[in-house]
């Protein structure tokens, strides 16, 4: 007995808070060590990968921005060149002269095609226009673009070669207008283009090289060169070490390599088959992987102190705590022992009835974050263990009858049934009823398995109760910490949003995965709106139709489907804005759609619905449109002819012989618009169209329209399109 009883004695001191404290922060810290040392060790590995994979990345993104702007000019200037090649027919005529350079300045004012200038060498070199004046080729590549790579005489051989496309390398270029002296103008790379291979005229692209490479080189390091199909360098930037040669770069036939202190990275163009190259040295990238030591003693540090924070901690807890528990034996006069933790054992016993009721009103509060006494205190009723939310939210079904006294029985029979089958497996689960259509359970534990069998089981029983609701069940992963309930809380609403419309029960343990957006094209888009205000109700719900079959909307979330269907609707009021229908009727069609969207349990009564209610609104517009209004249909057709006039209400009225007044109320009343609104909406329609063509200018469009004023057009424009006028033709052309 004396050989056990040291045995004894230790094991009577580990069912101590103290030293369950302490062996519980030791363990943490142990774990904490281990999982630190482990990443360091494998990201000490991955990061010099990481790395190397960064700079491909840059040099890739270099590349495809070369690649898709030369692509880009090339198309753009071709088009160019084919139009004013017309004007420049021999022989030239001289008138045409000032508009060529107007069409030259505009293409190098965009600041996104890098164009320093163009110049248009007609006449065999006798004539050069550009985008200051005319000139000659001689007194062109002499002295306004003067460079010692291309002198003139380069520029007059041009004239024989049988090329239509070429690249040339990058050079330094000059202005030296004042004899003696030199302005330097950039590093230009100079692109010639022919049409069907003249040997009377060519066009000549300077691209600002430095521009360019600022534009698409991001990487803090200069060491950079681009080479053409044949070898010659294009551009190059280098830093203080000259460039392998392009053999020396091509031969190892890898895309990246080792040589002597840099690391060399290469990739060919698929469009232009140009290769580019960049540089980094070895030792960045080495240094930049390579473990500090004083990562390691930080480290050392950081284990140190928590082991000293962890005991100080379990000192000034379990001080407190002993008195208590002395003061709490006074008052009882036997224990009952238990195993596990003594302390605790002898708290819950006596402060069980005022912590069940503790718990519930603040457990609640904490949930949604309520400030209230009870909440403050639930952190000390929550001890910090693993736990799991289940969050039960109803769809639930209206009755034929409108009694919803059954269902509320359902509910509260929910909830028990909910509560009874979960007790058994976690006796220390709670269950409440939060909403009139949520309930909630916190269940504490880590054992994710036997939960995932119990609520299978729940989900079998709720499918046979479908005449009541329909049940769809969340789950959250596992929490560590009390600290956490309101988190997990709103971590459970998030995913009862991801439930699908269906007729059966669901149970979701993760977010629905990222999908597309669930909308109409543009194309088809316009084209909905079209069919809708035309009234042709079969193609207008055939394009609905056509939505719901090419999307697989049994894996959609009931959250993106909705707000498909209320897009929808929208588009619908939008679309009676804008063109005549009957107010009343169109009103008693979209009366109650909120409540008959919130009522489709799958997606295919949601689709019926919207067929419905597109079907129904087709009609009406089709009705409205097979009305005569002489009056209406005057004012439309006059606004339409006189677009780009200015147009007047008592002008419109005295023609009508009608006041002015009563015909601004009667338009409004027959189009559900004002008229000054249909004339803005009619113009800013017009100059959408007109926008489209590229070669338009605004002011121009302006004008077209009915708007002298720029400022007054841009204004109307952005108010019924959310976007000035460059805004939307820069989106056209990006689409």
């Amino acid at each position: 007995m004396r050989q056990l009883q040291p045995l004894l004695f230790f094991r009577r001191r580990s069912y101590s808070l103290f030293m369950r404290l302490i062996a519980g922060f030791l363990c943490i810290i142990v774990l904490l060590v281990s999982l630190t040392v482990y990443a360091i060790s494998v990201s000490k590995r991955s990061v010099k990968q990481e790395i190397v994979n960064y700079n491909t990345l840059m040099l890739d993104n270099a590349m495809n921005g070369y690649e898709k702007h030369l692509d880009l000019v090339k198309k753009q200037m071709y088009l160019f060149l084919s139009e004013e090649v017309q004007r420049l027919q021999s022989p030239p005529r001289y008138d045409e002269f000032p508009q060529i350079v107007n069409d030259i300045s505009t293409w190098v004012a965009n600041p996104y095609l890098f164009i320093d200038n163009i110049a248009f060498i007609v006449d065999q070199g006798k004539t050069v226009l550009e985008k200051n004046t005319s000139t000659s080729a001689r007194a062109m590549f002499g002295k306004f673009y003067a460079s010692e790579a291309y002198p003139p005489d380069f520029w007059t051989a041009q004239f024989s070669e049988p090329y239509t496309y070429r690249v040339f390398p990058a050079a330094p270029f000059y202005n030296s207008i004042f004899r003696g002296s030199s302005e330097p103008i950039a590093d230009l790379i100079p692109v010639v283009f022919k049409y069907d291979g003249s040997a009377e005229s060519y066009m000549v692209v300077f691209l600002n090289a430095g521009k360019m490479y600022d534009a698409f080189q991001q990487s803090k390091y200069d060491d950079f060169v681009v080479y053409d199909k044949d070898g010659r360098v294009l551009y190059r930037r280098e830093g203080e070490k000259p460039f392998l040669s392009y053999a020396e770069l091509t031969k190892p036939g890898k895309n990246r390599f080792v040589r002597g202190d840099d690391y060399y990275f290469i990739r060919k163009g698929t469009a232009t088959g140009y290769s580019y190259a960049y540089r980094v040295p070895a030792r960045q990238i080495a240094y930049q992987s390579r473990l500090s030591a004083t990562l390691i003693a930080i480290l050392a540090a950081a284990v140190l102190l928590s082991i000293l924070i962890a005991v100080m901690f379990a000192v000034r807890i379990n001080n407190p705590l002993k008195r208590v528990i002395e003061s709490l034996r006074s008052m009882n006069e036997a224990m009952p022992n238990r195993p596990g933790i003594r302390e605790f054992n002898l708290i819950d016993d006596e402060l069980r009835g005022s912590r069940e009721l503790r718990r519930q009103v603040g457990f609640v509060n904490r949930l949604k974050a309520i400030r209230s006494r009870e909440a403050d205190g639930a952190s000390l009723s929550f001890s910090d263990k693993p736990f799991v939310f289940i969050l039960y939210q109803v769809q639930l079904r209206r009755r034929e009858s409108g009694d919803v006294e059954p269902i509320d029985k359902w509910l509260y029979y929910l909830k028990a049934y909910i509560d009874a089958h979960l007790q058994p497996e976690f006796p220390d689960a709670q269950t409440f009823q939060i909403e009139r259509n949520q309930i909630l359970s916190l269940v504490p534990t880590d054992r994710t398995a036997d939960l995932d069998g119990l609520l299978k089981r729940m989900k079998d029983v709720f499918d046979h109760d479908k005449a009541y609701g329909v049940v769809t069940i969340a789950v959250t992963p596992v929490h560590r910490s009390s600290d956490e309930l309101t988190s997990a809380y709103e971590e459970a609403q998030r995913l009862v949003k991801d439930r699908r419309l269906t007729d059966e029960t669901q149970i979701i343990a993760e977010p629905a995965p990222a999908q597309p957006p669930f909308e109409l094209p543009p194309d088809e888009d316009k084209e909905f709106l079209v069919q809708l205000k035309e009234g042709n109700a079969q193609r207008a719900a055939a394009i609905v139709q056509r939505m719901f079959d090419r999307r697989e909307t049994g894996t959609l979330p009931a959250s993106a489907l909705l707000r498909f269907a209320e897009s929808t609707v929208s588009k619908i009021r939008v679309a009676a804005v804008q063109s005549p229908t009957d107010p009343h009727r169109l009103t008693s069609i979209l009366a109650h759609t909120e409540a008959q969207l919130a009522r489709c349990e799958t997606a295919a009564e949601l689709e019926r619905l919207l067929e419905d209610l597109v079907t129904e609104a087709a009609e009406a517009f089709k009705a409205k449109k097979e009305e005569k209004h002489p009056v209406t249909d005057f004012v439309i057709d006059y606004v339409n002819a006189h677009l780009s006039e200015a147009i007047y209400l008592d002008a419109l009225a005295e023609k009508l012989k009608m006041n002015s007044s009563y015909l601004s109320t009667y338009f409004k009343g027959k189009t559900g618009v004002n008229i000054v609104d249909y004339i803005n909406e009619t113009r800013v329609a017009r100059a959408k169209e007109l926008l489209s063509d590229n070669r338009a200018k605004i002011n121009d469009v302006a004008k077209a329209v009915g708007y002298q004023n720029i400022t007054s057009f841009n204004r109307m424009f952005k108010k019924f399109t959310g976007m000035t006028p460059s805004e939307y033709r820069k989106r056209q052309d990006i689409s």
